[in-house]
């Protein structure tokens, strides 16, 4: 049912004022992986270690992660603004930028991303015309060197104060 009482774009204008850090999904492993830009995730619990992200019910990845049983966050650093164009479609009719895919649980994690967690799908429940997929923590990687996290704010890229 839709909320006729809200305008659709006002709510899109005022929920972009949450600055969140942006994450490549990936689900698949070898020649076979799917990924998708994704800024809806969150930890649910530490016991057991559980995480979600909201995935589209048309999306290929929500039937990808069905399939497979398993996904990665990959959050990626400021500098990787291209692959989260690449991923989320925008930058898909321009030159594909590098990116390397390393087989690990849950799904295939991106090489030198700030930091992946590897997850096996453990419930996913009705979001409207999201699903809301939430995995049971199974490999945690972290970069060996810092880096600065790649923010979205108000539509567009933004880094914290006092950084490039």
């Amino acid at each position: 049912m839709v909320n006729t009482e809200i305008d659709l774009r006002e709510y899109r204008s005022t929920i972009g004022h949450f600055a969140t850090g942006v994450t490549v999904i990936t689900s698949g492993s070898g020649g076979d992986v799917h990924a998708m830009t994704a800024n809806a995730v969150t930890s649910v619990s530490l016991e057991p270690t559980l995480l979600l992200f909201c995935v589209k019910k048309g999306a290929r990845m929500a039937a990808e992660i069905a399939a497979s049983g398993g996904f990665t966050v990959n959050i990626l650093n400021q500098a990787q603004s291209d692959l989260s164009n690449y991923f989320a479609g925008s930058g898909r009719g321009g030159s594909r930028p590098h990116f390397e895919f390393i087989d690990w649980p849950g799904g295939a994690r991106i090489r030198d991303c700030a930091v992946s967690i590897g997850c096996e799908l453990y419930d996913r429940y009705d979001g409207g015309d999201h699903w809301i997929a939430v995995g049971r923590v199974l490999a945690l990687h972290k970069h060996e060197q810092d880096f600065m996290p790649l923010l979205f704010f108000q539509g567009a890229y933004a880094g914290l104060a006092g950084q490039g």
